[in-house]
């Protein structure tokens, strides 16, 4: 069985119209499956691999990314971000002495950040253009009447 590669253009293409039918998809699996199905309508042929969908979707702008992690034992020593592979960049703060501490890393292009213990990805919900989140009332906030 033959297969071909689509490029990153044709692949943002069919992640931005899977997310225009359904603006809030719940996983990485998922989101592959409707992307897969959708590359089947253009060529049967084409294929693509869930870290591939992630990253184009990232790259290309074509959807909004929500990640889920844990927590790990290990200290972070990320160079590089396990959700894009984008440099992470050091977040800083001053000491009283003048001197720095890191804190921990955020990376340069999609959302993810984790301090001093590594934060590992357990999810990602990705987000289409049309879909806006709705903010949860906050039971604590006093209600005005």
């Amino acid at each position: 069985m033959s297969y071909r590669i689509p490029t990153s253009e044709v692949l943002a293409e069919a992640i931005r119209d899977v997310l225009r039918r359904r603006p809030t998809v719940g996983s990485q699996r998922k989101l592959t499956e409707l992307v897969l199905r959708e590359l089947k309508g253009i060529d049967e042929d084409y294929t693509a691999s869930e870290e591939r969908i992630r990253k184009v979707a990232i790259d290309s702008g074509s959807a909004k990314i929500e990640i889920h992690c844990r927590e790990g034992e290990e200290r972070s020593r990320y160079t590089r971000c396990p959700v894009c592979g984008s440099k992470m960049n050091r977040i800083r703060n001053e000491t009283v002495f003048g001197g720095t501490v890191t804190l921990g890393y955020k990376c340069t292009k999609c959302p993810y950040w984790t301090g001093l213990k590594r934060r590992m990805p357990i999810r990602y919900v990705f987000y289409g253009d049309g879909y806006t989140k709705i903010v949860e009332y906050d039971k604590s906030d006093p209600i005005d009447h």
